[in-house]
């Protein structure tokens, strides 16, 4: 998948991609603006046309790339590659690590953050520090409400996302209250 991923790397070409083996009718579509040789970045979309952030994950999460639909045909109508608003790399960057990008962004300008593991745990809270092998979030619970710290090892995340519709509703709880 690697050479795929590649290919359709900043082309500006929706596509669908699978990572749940459990379950064929969930799937992401989004553009894929980055990558490296082991992961991806997509600004993604709902099935609803709006905009649903941007998450970067691991290349060998994906079993199912697949492009010139009818379902993204017809998500065309309604949606088009936005400028960004963000400082994120675009085209294939072979030495960098796109999660520590990711992080990186997502502390600096205090965007929230949502990080999955590969064993189907979510979190999702302001990142406060990270390393090679550590992240420290201070989680929002769904009521954006803080929930205390959790610590995260890194080779254990399997994506990490800012700017999707569920953190854009926790970060205007948190700040209401």
């Amino acid at each position: 998948m690697n050479d795929i991923i590649k290919q359709l790397c900043n082309t500006g070409e929706l596509v669908e991609l699978y990572h749940n083996r459990d379950d064929y009718d969930k799937f992401r579509v989004g553009y894929i603006i980055a990558c490296t040789d082991n992961e991806h970045l997509v600004h993604e979309f709902d099935d609803n046309d709006l905009d649903d952030g941007y998450y970067v994950m691991q290349n060998d999460s994906v079993y199912i790339i697949q492009h010139h639909t009818i379902y993204l045909k017809n998500m065309l109508q309604f949606i088009k590659p936005k400028p960004d608003k963000y400082d994120l790399p675009k085209g294939y960057w072979p030495e960098l690590d796109l999660f520590h990008v990711v992080l990186n962004l997502c502390q600096q300008e205090r965007l929230m953050a949502c990080v999955w593991l590969h064993n189907g745990f979510e979190c999702l809270g302001w990142v406060k520090s990270f390393n090679d092998e550590v992240v420290e979030i201070d989680r929002v619970d769904c009521d954006g409400l803080p929930d205390g710290t959790t610590y995260l090892h890194m080779e254990d995340i399997k994506l990490v996302g800012f700017s999707g519709l569920e953190m854009k509703r926790r970060t205007k709880l948190y700040a209401k209250r």
